[in-house]
């Protein structure tokens, strides 16, 4: 969990990284959620990409 001691430590450490919680019945998310699904599952998984350009070209194919 997030909110954990031990990762809001971590966190303290990492100023870049900012958590956002949002409510667990968000049913707005469920269509960006099929969308990552179906992005990795037919574009991205299984692949080795050491740039970013690399893993845009894969998403856009």
């Amino acid at each position: 969990m997030h909110k954990h001691p031990k990762v809001q430590g971590w966190l303290e450490g990492h100023q870049r990284f900012c958590m956002h919680f949002i409510p667990t019945s968000s049913s707005w998310l469920n269509v960006i959620e099929r969308w990552f699904r179906d992005i990795t599952q037919h574009r991205i998984r299984n692949g080795v990409f050491k740039r970013v350009a690399q893993l845009e070209q894969a998403i856009r194919e």
